[in-house]
């Protein structure tokens, strides 16, 4: 997929909801009516009846990583925002349905065979595989394509006499049909299949393909025919953190607060069992550079687009966030230090604007989508090529980065060069357009939609730093008189009361 004037996967299809969030924020501000207010507990409580209603069973559409994980977030924060124990008692059972649900619970696997503690995904977000056999039917060529829709891709193979045959691409994100004829299963060939359709590769037209012989040599053609896609499954290092850090706050809360202890002592216990076993499930993907940089680095190889490549900030920083809780749960120094290294990335990238906020681009400047990158690099193999990427994040991304950045704080783990009262600026400078609006992007540009203008709620930690954050996302969500949908709107909910209620003095 292509947002933000840049390529991201699909991370969140930005849902508006019913019908009233449509309406532009250009209305008054007002309290919102019946319900009490936005930041009430009546409130929450019809978001958690909306977001329930959905009923994830799995995250194979990114079900848990962008509404499970931020349901299980809300409740902790109206836990701290109101000490009802009610609220954990629902994330208990929450837990329990998380962690059943694991692949290794649901007994499913990973594009590599792995059942692991994790929530693997398809779609969208993954490359679909189709397999173009030789005349026998043996598997010869997979044929690829790492956009979306991709178990809609079709490879339809005609004239196949002769010692060649034709073949058309189809996927239904593009007009566009690739159309190749005389292709042969030689690699010797001048028309080998393999190399002409890595040929036709391009940043909208993702088509790839690899030789699937252990000898590769003549064949005859494939029978004519349509061959089919299937989409391949992985689990994303940012989708596991996204879970886990609910579950390792929760363990944490439940530590720290010696009147939950007996209550909750065994659910804090599985909580955070499950987040570290599924942080560890990533453990080779994480890098630091000879610079100390520490980011995660899509596997070489992986059924994904940008396979190989440094990860963007804010997908870093999903199982960073965790990481920091875990490191108070557990004292475990190697959380500290990863934490440490992504934090010295951040660092290393984010700008300091005229008005003292903080401002940062979608990809690390170090990563190679910042500087961009051709085939000749020989870096990925489902996205060989993709020019130079440079836009700046946005609010909705951004959010992930700034509860990390928090979390971290509050564990003790901190650069010194960075000022987190400058990201409260960057609200109040620059995500601020109007009383009732707010900007899409950190450096304030772009239209915020009333669906991502509601995101604005997940930067309330730093309410405390300044209290206008809060002020201003009241008025937001007045403004579009939302009608809760889906688990982001429960934690911006959630936010608002537990800033309304300065739960950050609860840790």
């Amino acid at each position: 997929m292509i947002m933000n004037g840049g390529p991201t996967f699909g991370r969140r299809t930005a849902l508006a909801g019913a019908a009233g969030i449509a309406a532009v924020l250009t209305l008054p501000a007002a309290r919102a009516g019946a319900a009490g207010g936005y930041d009430l507990p009546p409130a929450f409580t019809e978001a958690q009846r909306a977001y329930l209603a959905i009923g994830f069973e799995h995250n194979e559409a990114g079900g848990y990583a962008w509404g499970e994980s931020y349901f299980l977030l809300g409740l902790v924060r109206m836990y701290q925002a109101y000490g009802e124990t009610s609220y954990l008692d629902t994330l208990v059972d929450r837990l329990d349905h998380v962690i059943a649900t694991t692949d290794r619970g649901r007994g499913v696997t990973d594009y590599l065979g792995r059942s692991g503690p994790v929530w693997r995904t398809a779609g969208n977000y993954t490359a679909a595989h189709g397999v173009i056999t030789d005349a026998a039917g043996t598997p010869a060529i997979q044929v690829r394509w790492a956009g979306t829709r991709g178990a809609e891709s079709t490879a339809v193979i005609t004239e196949s006499t002769g010692g060649t045959f034709t073949l058309a691409l189809r996927n239904p994100a593009t007009a566009t049909v690739i159309t190749r004829t005389g292709l042969s299963l030689d690699p010797a060939a001048a028309n080998y299949a393999v190399n002409v359709i890595n040929a036709a590769y391009a940043p909208g037209l993702r088509w790839t393909a690899v030789d699937l012989r252990d000898q590769p040599g003549p064949a005859d053609p494939p029978p004519a025919g349509t061959v089919a896609f299937a989409s391949q499954y992985y689990v994303f290092a940012v989708h596991t953190g996204m879970v886990a850090y609910p579950l390792a706050l929760f363990a944490r809360v439940v530590a720290e607060t010696k009147g939950l202890r007996k209550r909750y002592g065994s659910a804090g216990k599985r909580a955070a069992e499950a987040a570290a076993a599924a942080i560890a499930f990533h453990d080779g993907e994480f890098v630091i550079n000879d610079a100390g940089l520490g980011d995660y680095v899509w596997p070489r190889n992986a059924p994904i687009p940008f396979d190989g490549l440094i990860q963007p900030y804010n997908q870093s920083h999903g199982p960073g966030q965790a990481m920091a809780e875990l490191y108070r749960v557990t004292g475990d120094a190697s959380y500290r230090d990863r934490v440490a290294a992504m934090i010295n990335s951040y660092a290393h990238g984010v700008r300091t604007d005229a008005d003292g906020a903080y401002v940062w681009n979608y990809w690390p400047v170090h990563s190679e989508l910042y500087s961009g990158y051709t085939k000749a690099d020989d870096l990925s193999s489902y996205t060989p090529a993709y020019s130079a990427v440079r836009s700046i994040e946005d609010i909705s991304h951004a959010a992930i980065t700034t509860e990390f950045l928090e979390a971290a704080e509050r564990a003790g783990i901190r650069h010194p060069d960075l000022d987190l009262t400058a990201i409260a600026r960057t609200f109040v400078k620059n995500v601020i357009r109007s009383e009732t609006q707010v900007w899409y992007r950190v450096d304030g540009t772009a239209e915020a939609v009333p669906g991502n203008a509601v995101q604005a709620a997940r930067w309330m930690p730093y309410a405390r730093y300044d209290a206008e954050i809060y002020a201003q996302c009241l008025r937001v969500y007045d403004a579009v008189q939302l009608v809760p949908s889906q688990g982001s709107h429960a934690l911006g909910i959630g936010y608002l009361n537990w800033a309304r209620k300065r739960g950050w003095e609860r840790g």
